[in-house]
C-alpha cells in the first residue's frame, strides 16, 4: 500500500491528505488503482477475509483481465441491477443483467438476466419502477447462487456499469454477507467517462446529461425501455462502445487502465 493510504470499507483506498486540486488528486488515485499489482494487494486482502472454499475464494484466486491491453483486445462484462432500495446496507438485490463484449463488439449470445430473492419485502415504490412484485421474487434465485453465476461471468474480464458505484457497492455488500469479503476488480464507469468527454471538450453540463439515457441520445442510440436490468446493460454495454470509439482514433492505441474508474 502506498505510504499515507489507507483501507475503507467501500472505497478500497483512500488517499493522504493533500492541497492538490481535484483533478490532481484523480490522477495520483489513478497512478496507483489501476496498477495491476494493487489490484493483486487488495484481491490478497479479501481472499484472507473470505470464507474458505467459497465461489468468491476460486474467483479471487484467478488471474485479472489484462487493463495494459488495447481496448479493443479487452474483454468486459457489462452489468446491471435492480435492488428493493438505494441502500446497500439494508436493501438487496432484486434483479441482474448483463453481457459480456468483446472490444466493441457485444456478444449477445451471452445476454443473461436473473430474478433473485432478496427475502425481505419489495417497497411499493420500488415495485412500481421495476416491476417485479414479492410472488415473482419468492421464484428468484438465492442471492448466493447468483453471485456464483454473476463471479463466473465475471472472471478475466473488466466491470461495465453506468453509475458503477451503485452497482459495486451493491456487489461488495452480497459478497461479504455470502462470503465474507469484498471484491477488488477492475470497473470501467461509462458514467465517468461521459463527464472526462464533457471536460476535455470544456462543455458544460448537469447532472440530467448524465443519465444513461441521456447521453445515448447524444450518440444517437435508440431510446430504450429502463429498469429491466438486461436492457439496461444492453444499453449501457452500446453506449460504453461509442465512449470508447469517440476517445480514440480509429488508429491509435487506448489502453484499458486509461478508461478505468477510481470509485
Amino acid at each position: 500500500m502506498p505510504s499515507g493510504w489507507s483501507m475503507t470499507t467501500s472505497a478500497g483506498c483512500v488517499p493522504p491528505s493533500t492541497s492538490a486540486a481535484p483533478a490532481e488528486m484523480a490522477r495520483l488515485r489513478l497512478s496507483w488503482f489501476p496498477h495491476a499489482s494493487w489490484l493483486a494487494l487488495r484481491r490478497r486482502y479479501h481472499r484472507r477475509r473470505a470464507k474458505p472454499d467459497s465461489a468468491l475464494v476460486h474467483f479471487l484466486d484467478t488471474p485479472v483481465a489484462d487493463i495494459d491491453a488495447d481496448w479493443r483486445q479487452g474483454e468486459y462484462l457489462v452489468l446491471d441491477f435492480e435492488t428493493t432500495g438505494l441502500d446497500p446496507r439494508q436493501d438487496r438485490l432484486l434483479s441482474v443483467g448483463w453481457v459480456v463484449m468483446r472490444g466493441p463488439t457485444i456478444d449477445l449470445s451471452t445476454a443473461h438476466h436473473e430474478v433473485i430473492n432478496p427475502r425481505i419485502g419489495i417497497p411499493e415504490q420500488s415495485a412500481v419502477i421495476h416491476c417485479i412484485t414479492d410472488d415473482a421474487a419468492a421464484e428468484g434465485l438465492p442471492e448466493r447462487v447468483a453471485l456464483e453465476q454473476v463471479l463466473e461471468a465475471l472472471t478475466g474480464r473488466v466491470l461495465v456499469a453506468h453509475n458503477a458505484r451503485f452497482e459495486i457497492a451493491f456487489l461488495n455488500a452480497a459478497c461479504r454477507r455470502q462470503f465474507g469479503a469484498g471484491l477488488a476488480i477492475p470497473v470501467i464507469d461509462t458514467l465517468q467517462l461521459a463527464r472526462q468527454g464533457f471536460e476535455r471538450r470544456h462543455l458544460h453540463h448537469g447532472p440530467g446529461e448524465l443519465r444513461l439515457d441521456a447521453l445515448r441520445g447524444r450518440y444517437h442510440l435508440p431510446r430504450y425501455h429502463a429498469h429491466h436490468a438486461l436492457i439496461d446493460a444492453l444499453a449501457t454495454a452500446e453506449l460504453h462502445s461509442a465512449l470508447c470509439q469517440d476517445r480514440v482514433s480509429p488508429t491509435g492505441r487506448l489502453a484499458v487502465r486509461n478508461l478505468l474508474s477510481v470509485l
